[in-house]
This record gives structure tokens, C-alpha cells and sequence, in this order.
């Protein structure tokens, strides 16, 4: 019987394995070696030499950044800013994602809008770090430029920057300047550095690789800053840019080489304004100055110490007042080498002269025989009383002390010093002891900071007669004698002219060879209303030339005192004589506009 399955005659055949020869073997290993070679280098290329274009934008750094504190504000006495700070751009760099090749380029591209030397930009962009400044805290135009350039490895973080409202220069001989990271090198800025500088916080980021830009979410401030405190200054800010003016128009047009002004309130000591300017050695150029020449700077003052002569000849001997004593046109005082004559330029005759007409008239024998009647030792005990060569109460850094020796170490040390000679004050000094005078013999101590006024008690330093009587005579300056230039019609003004000397050099006196003699004018004056005595200023033009017009005292200086004053009383709101109505109170701001003003009287020392 026969089965339905059929069984297949075919046979099973074997599958044969294709066979490779070792040949081919051998190059694909070779091939593929090389390949995974390739990669692996690559690989340890970007991790050691990262390609700017590659890495920029992917990858991610950590880094911890400080979060500058606000440094406290300089304010003048009304509240208005005279150094605040604002944000500004830091141009910087991670010189590891600057390609080499590309510094020269980058370097020519930052030259147009940094300047930074060129040879600094190249040497911070090459080096190896992570961070470099390129420049700090520029103007924010020259950050965007900078940024819209776009270059690899060349960003900006913002920093604070210290601005000053008047001007760059208005001021900063008394508020002082900051270094790049803020903190105080000169002037007050440096003074009350401790209460201006705050406390820099801490935040933690996360950023793309080149730094350019902050993930989203990776902020997280560690921490907050905490700001610096403010300051409030005696100083009117409007009042200090009007006396910088005044005094820099003043010292071109006398052909000067330094001015000051200083203007005070009397009663207080409280200084609304302290300027300066300097005529530059290399351009010739009158500009105001970073340096606080009121304060630093000492001269031989001249004639506007002959009231502090006579104060003391009241002091020690009050049945003086009414004397009056014979002067004549010229005295001659033993020096040692045959004698030393001294004169009055503007009288050539023996005259009988009361206190009043020696301060008014300004005559250098009538205070010379006033000194000597004094004597030595009480008129340096007065000056030394009045501040004269030592520092004040102030304690601005860099302040002189001035020089006052003792008035019996030669023969001519008491003549010299009772006409303003020989002796050597500071601005500040001077507008002191005339303070002294004004507030009817007590000593009010200078103040730029409105929370230490009234700190250092006023001191009594003469009898409230003595100083109303020298007062009187300073009046009769301004009326009729070498200061009428300084009036205010309106206003009741008292003061004192001085055109001094200088010596020609250390050690050799007064007797410059070939001429060129050295001038300084000077005027101190105070100027009152119903109440008193108000305001006080002091003008010194250094060098004024001759040719040019005038060096006395009483042309160059009082003239600027004169508009000082005007625009002050303005400024604060004081009230003229026999105008009650007018409010006191000093609250007002003006403009710092030229006053219009009558021409003033010229008048000699």
C-alpha cells in the first residue's frame, strides 16, 4: 500500500561561510583606528583649545559675582546732589576665548572707542585668565559701541560711577574723588569714606561659557547689598559754581596764577562755598582745581591783618580807642644792617591818624607803631588766640598750619608782622579771625558738614567791645577807604583790603632783582542786614600782573567780593537793610546767573 506523502529524491546541501582574506582584515582596522583616532583628538581639542564659534552660546560656567553696594550720596545744604552714583559699563574680556589671530584686529577695532593704551589692550587680551579689565566705568555710549562690535571674548558688566551734577570739576576741591572700585581717595569722599561706602552684596549665576549672557532662571542672590549712608553738606551747590566762575574770570583777566574764595556764614562757621582755580603751568589755562587751595595753600596776607594788630592793642589796652597817634610818611627800624626803611606810598606828609584812619587808610607805619606799642609778646599771644599757625578745627587733610614764629627773634620780626608781613596764613585762617570779629569776639570752628555744626563750641577770643569797635572801622574800609569797591548798595558791608608781597624766593626776601615783584590781593569782608553780619567771603587773586590793570587788593579783590556777595544774598534770601518783609529764611535756589550790578569804584589797596 502506498503512502499520499511523496518523499524527495533531492539531497541536503550544506551552506558554505565566504572566506576573507587577512589582507582586508588588516585595512579595516587600520581604517577604523584612525577614524576613532580622529574623534578622540578632536575631542581633547576642544576641551584644552575651545573653538570660540563652537563653544559660544552652549556651553555653562558658575561663577560668583559681588553686587556693588550704592555709595552714598553727596548732598549740598538744600538736599541736591554734588556726587552721587550712577550705573555705568566696565568694558571686559576672557582673554581664553579671544583667538589668538584676531588680538591685532580686536585691539585696532577697541582703540577707536577706548582709551585704553593699545599696548595694554594687547597684553590683558593675550594673557591666560578667564577676566580682564579692558576699561572701567565709561560712558554708556561707549559701552553699547562695544557691544554692537560684537567680538569674540569682549563683554561689559555695569559698576557704578561716581557723577557730579555742576560738572565735573565744580566742587571737587572739597567733595573729593573715588578710586575705580569706589571708595574714597581725596577730599571728603576720603574723609567720610567709612559712612559713604556700603556693603557689597553676593549673587550666584549661571551663563553661557563666554559670559555674554545669564540663564534663564540661574540667578540667585546670596547676598543683598546693603547701600552707603548720605552726606549733607554747609555748602550751597549753586553758590560754590558761581564762585568758581567769579574766581576763575578773575584770575585771566589779571593775568593770575591761582584764586580762592571762601564764603561763610559768620555766626555758625558754616562754609557755603570754597573755591578755587589754578592757571596751568603747561597751557596757560585758568580752570578750577582738584586741589583745596583755601585749606593747603599759605601766603604772606599784607594789610588784611592790620585789624588783627589793632584788636590787640584793644585788648591790652582799651583806653587806645580814641587815641590818635602821629604817623609819618616813612620810619626807619634797625635791621641789623644799617637800618630798614618803611612808608606809606600814598602820603608824603606826618599826619595825626586815629585806629580807624590807619585801618581805613590802610597805612603800613600807623600799624607798625600800633604793633609796637602792643609789644612783641601780646601781639603774638593775640594772633596765636585768633588761630594763626595752627591748623583749624576743620581737619581737612593736607590742611597747613601756616607760620607764626615769635615776634622778638630779630629786630624786624614785631615792624613786619604788625603791617601783615613775615607771617604765613591759609585762607580758611583768615576768614576765621574775621568771623571772630563779626560775631562780636567769639570764634565759631569752620564746618562743611551740616551734622557737626554747633559740635565744637564757639570759643571767646576778644571782649565783645573789642570786636564792635574793630568792626565799626572795618565799615569805614568800605565806605571811604581802600574797599569801596567791595559795597552792596543795600547791604551793610564791613572789611579789609590787602595787597602783600611776596618774597622772591626762600631766604631771600623782598628785594627781587630785575623786578617781576610778586603780588597778592586780597579782600576779606562780611556783609549784614537788619540782624548783623550774615555772610562773610574772602577773595585772593595770587599774582596779578601790573600791566594788566591793577594788584591791589582793592581792584582785583574786591570787585569779586562784591559779585560773590550779590548772587549769595540772592541765594539765600537775605533780607537788605530796612526791608523786614523779606523772608530769611535760606531756602531759595537761583540760577547761577551774572548779577547785574553798577560798576564799582576802583580803589587801591
Amino acid at each position: 500500500m502506498t503512502s499520499g506523502r511523496r518523499r524527495s529524491n533531492k539531497k541536503k546541501v550544506a551552506a558554505v561561510r565566504p572566506q576573507v582574506g587577512s589582507g582586508r582584515v588588516a585595512t579595516v582596522a587600520v581604517l577604523a583606528g584612525i577614524i576613532l583616532g580622529g574623534f578622540m583628538w578632536r575631542l581633547v581639542d576642544l576641551q584644552l583649545t575651545p573653538d570660540p564659534e563652537l563653544a559660544s552660546g552652549i556651553g555653562t560656567r558658575t561663577v560668583e559675582r559681588p553686587i556693588p553696594a550704592p555709595r552714598g550720596e553727596i548732598l549740598d545744604r538744600h538736599g541736591r546732589p554734588m556726587a552721587l552714583s550712577l550705573p555705568s559699563p566696565t568694558i571686559i574680556a576672557n582673554p581664553r576665548m579671544v583667538p589668538a589671530e584676531m588680538v591685532p584686529e580686536i585691539v585696532d577695532a577697541l582703540s577707536e572707542l577706548l582709551s585704553t593704551d593699545p599696548d595694554v589692550l594687547t597684553r590683558r587680551l593675550s594673557g591666560d585668565g578667564y577676566f580682564a579689565y579692558l576699561e572701567r566705568q565709561v560712558d554708556p555710549s561707549v559701552g553699547e559701541a562695544v557691544e554692537a562690535l560684537n567680538l569674540p571674548g569682549i563683554s561689559t558688566i555695569e559698576e557704578p560711577r561716581r557723577e557730579h551734577p555742576n560738572g565735573d570739576c565744580s566742587g571737587i576741591d572739597v567733595v573729593g574723588r573715588v578710586d575705580p572700585d569706589h571708595r574714597g581717595s581725596t577730599g571728603l569722599e576720603l574723609k567720610y569714606d567709612d559712612l559713604l561706602t556700603g556693603s557689597d552684596g553676593k549673587v550666584v549665576l549661571q551663563s553661557s561659557a563666554n559670559g555674554r549672557s545669564t540663564i534663564p532662571g540661574g540667578r540667585q542672590v546670596v547676598e543683598p547689598a546693603r547701600p552707603g549712608s548720605s552726606l549733607e553738606l554747609t555748602i550751597d551747590r549753586n553758590i560754590q559754581f558761581k564762585s568758581e566762575n567769579l574766581i576763575e574770570q578773575a584770575v585771566e583777566e589779571t593775568g593770575g596764577s591761582l584764586g580762592i574764595v571762601i564764603v561763610t556764614i559768620p555766626s555758625t562757621g558754616e562754609i557755603v562755598a570754597m573755591a578755587s582755580a589754578r592757571r596751568s603751568d603747561t597751557t596757560g589755562l585758568v580752570d578750577c582745581t582738584t586741589t583745596n587751595l583755601g585749606v593747603i595753600w599759605s601766603y604772606e596776607p599784607g594789610s588784611v591783618m592790620k585789624p588783627m594788630t589793632v584788636s590787640s592793642l584793644l585788648e591790652n589796652h582799651p583806653d587806645a580807642a580814641n587815641e590818635r597817634i602821629e604817623v609819618p610818611y616813612s620810619i626807619v627800624r634797625d635791621d641789623g644792617a644799617g637800618g630798614k626803611t618803611f612808608t606809606d606810598h600814598r602820603y608824603r606828609e606826618t599826619e595825626m591818624m586815629s585806629l580807624t584812619d590807619i585801618i581805613s587808610r590802610s597805612s603800613n607805619v600807623g600799624a607798625i607803631l600800633t604793633g609796637e606799642k602792643v609789644g612783641a609778646s601780646d601781639l603774638h599771644g593775640t594772633l596765636v588766640d585768633m588761630g594763626f599757625g595752627s591748623k583749624t578745627a576743620l581737619d581737612f587733610k593736607g590742611e597747613a598750619s601756616g607760620i607764626l614764629n615769635r615776634l622778638d627773634i630779630d629786630s624786624l620780626a614785631l615792624s613786619n608782622v604788625s603791617m601783615g608781613q613775615g607771617v604765613a596764613v591759609t585762607p580758611l585762617q583768615l576768614i576765621t579771625a574775621y568771623n571772630t570779629i563779626a560775631n562780636g569776639g567769639i570764634q565759631p570752628a569752620p564746618v562743611l558738614v551740616k551734622d557737626d555744626v554747633g559740635k565744637i563750641p564757639g570759643r571767646r577770643v576778644l571782649a565783645q567791645a573789642t570786636a564792635e569797635k574793630v568792626y565799626a572801622m572795618l565799615r569805614q574800609v568800605v565806605i571811604d577807604g581802600t574797599g569801596t569797591a567791595a559795597a552792596l548798595p543795600g547791604f551793610d558791608v564791613a572789611g579789609k583790603t590787602g595787597t602783600a608781597w611776596q618774597p622772591c624766593s626762600p631766604g631771600l626776601g623782598y628785594d627781587c632783582e630785575g623786578g617781576g615783584r610778586h603780588y597778592t590781593a586780597t579782600f576779606v569782608g562780611m556783609i549784614g542786614d537788619d540782624s548783623g553780619p550774615q555772610l562773610s567771603a574772602i577773595v585772593v587773586v595770587d599774582d596779578p600782573q601790573e600791566e594788566l590793570g591793577s594788584y591791589y587788593g582793592g581792584s582785583v579783590a574786591a570787585p569779586v567780593f562784591k559779585k560773590v556777595m550779590a548772587y549769595a544774598t540772592g541765594q539765600l534770601r537775605i533780607a537788605p537793610l530796612g526791608d523786614p518783609g523779606s523772608p530769611t529764611e535760606r531756602l531759595r535756589s537761583l540760577p547761577a546767573s551774572e548779577p547785574i550790578l553798577p560798576t564799582p569804584t576802583e580803589a587801591n589797596s
